[in-house]
């Protein structure tokens, strides 16, 4: 959990932001002798959907080959990010992979080119991967794609999963920019796998495809599903592909997996990468992608879902008005870079009572008081508890269903008060 001397060195990095510029996390990687060139990459982009499809890569992947997953923020540990095998980094490799090159990095910031937070974490991974001997690895784009630091990898196929205004402050504020942004991990001669159906977002992204000589491949136009059942216990279809067809079974549950689980495997059979489709099926059933409509308690019900913007709200509205009647009361907290009344409107389809509480993110959560006052107004019961646990212990005594949602900050600290486990996989 980086309980290191040199935590603080890593985390303080934090202020110095984010910067979309490839230049400095080029500079580290020649330092480090280019590590992302040891291994084999699939990467992939998104506003919603990439940590899943990601996970459902990974999990494919390591039935036959040694795999990597590097994936972003982490819900209560920093490890989560980085797993090979099936272990997540060790805080000893965190350790001395930082007294190795904290002074590489303090004399990097003497001339303005120190590696930020996610740069040195995202070549940590990089370095981690190679030293863990993997021979492919999923990776999730942090912000964007064309200036992200994970972008100076040249993957087997590049992967881009739903598109929305997600960080629209940093890249445009159209769906068509934002797509450019996100069609920046696509190569020349590369393949590329595409999940969004939104007209503009297709439009900009085959026109990048075309100008760089990559073959595009659409979930809507290389998928059908068919014999799709949807329930708490997880999702059952058939998936047919122009390699194959695939008996999907997955204990991940939301309508919205059935098209990710599509993505994960187009991008596979693009890839090159030679994987039975034995080997496909078992590792999409063997897939678990920590707080995406996840059920971490069953008496009473509790599910926790990451969802924070107004796409991801109506993932969850849509997939459980198909599996259940079931009215949930809503345990919700927000940061303040959010958009709280599109994001609440939606999940008042599913619900009628909601308590706001304060996520563990104390700079910038919202104040519970002031969303109750702003938006509670939109459900037949409100009322506001600041303190999360109170809330929570509040929410266990009041219903027999509980929906945790709003924030990861608020999500990570119920898995932590369930014992929730944050592994991308089934556990042994």
């Amino acid at each position: 959990m980086v309980d290191t001397k040199y935590e603080e060195f890593l985390y303080q990095l934090k202020r110095e932001g984010i910067k979309l510029d490839l230049s400095v996390t080029e500079e580290f990687a020649e330092i480090l002798g280019n590590p992302q060139n040891s291994f084999k990459s699939i990467h992939v982009a998104g506003s919603n959907g990439k940590g899943s499809v990601s996970a459902y890569i990974y999990n494919i992947i390591r039935q036959k080959y040694r795999t990597g997953l590097y994936t972003s923020p982490h819900l209560i540990n920093f490890n989560e990010r980085i797993v090979a095998g099936k272990e997540s980094i060790p805080d000893s490799y965190i350790d001395k992979f930082l007294e190795l090159h904290k002074d590489e990095i303090e004399e990097l910031s003497k001339f303005d080119r120190n590696p930020t937070f996610f740069e040195v974490t995202t070549l940590m991974a990089f370095n981690y991967f190679k030293d863990a001997s993997c021979k492919y690895a999923a990776i999730e784009v942090g912000l964007g794609g064309r200036l992200d630091s994970t972008n100076i990898i040249t993957p087997l196929v590049s992967v881009i999963a739903q598109v929305g205004f997600e960080h629209a402050d940093k890249l445009g504020g159209s769906l068509t920019a934002i797509s450019y942004e996100k069609g920046g991990i696509i190569k020349k001669g590369i393949p590329v796998v595409l999940s969004d159906n939104k007209p503009e977002v297709v439009r900009t992204l085959v026109s990048i495809a075309q100008r760089r000589n990559s073959p595009i491949y659409t979930v809507d136009g290389n998928t059908k599903i068919v014999d799709l059942e949807m329930s708490m216990d997880g999702n059952r279809f058939t998936l047919e592909t122009p390699v194959t067809t695939y008996k999907i079974k997955s204990g991940m549950i939301g309508q919205f997996q059935v098209r990710n689980i599509a993505c994960a495997v187009l991008a596979v059979e693009n890839s090159g990468i030679k994987i039975g489709k034995r080997n496909i099926e078992k590792g999409i059933s063997e897939t678990r992608w920590p707080a995406r409509m996840e059920i971490v308690r069953r008496d009473p019900m509790v599910m926790v879902d990451s969802a924070h913007n107004p796409p991801a709200a109506v993932a969850i509205s849509t997939s459980l008005r198909k599996i259940t009647d079931r009215k949930p009361l809503l345990l919700v907290g927000m940061l303040s870079d959010k958009d709280p009344f599109s994001f609440l409107s939606e999940l008042r389809k599913i619900s009628e009572n909601i308590v706001f509480t304060t996520p563990e993110e104390p700079i910038r959560s919202i104040d519970p008081d002031r969303l109750n006052r702003l938006y509670g107004n939109l459900f037949e019961k409100s009322r506001s508890i600041k303190d999360p646990g109170e809330a929570y212990d509040y929410c266990l005594g009041k219903s027999e269903f509980i929906l945790v949602t709003g924030s990861m900050y608020l999500v990570g600290l119920i898995k932590k008060i369930e014992k929730s486990p944050v592994i991308p996989y089934e556990p042994d």
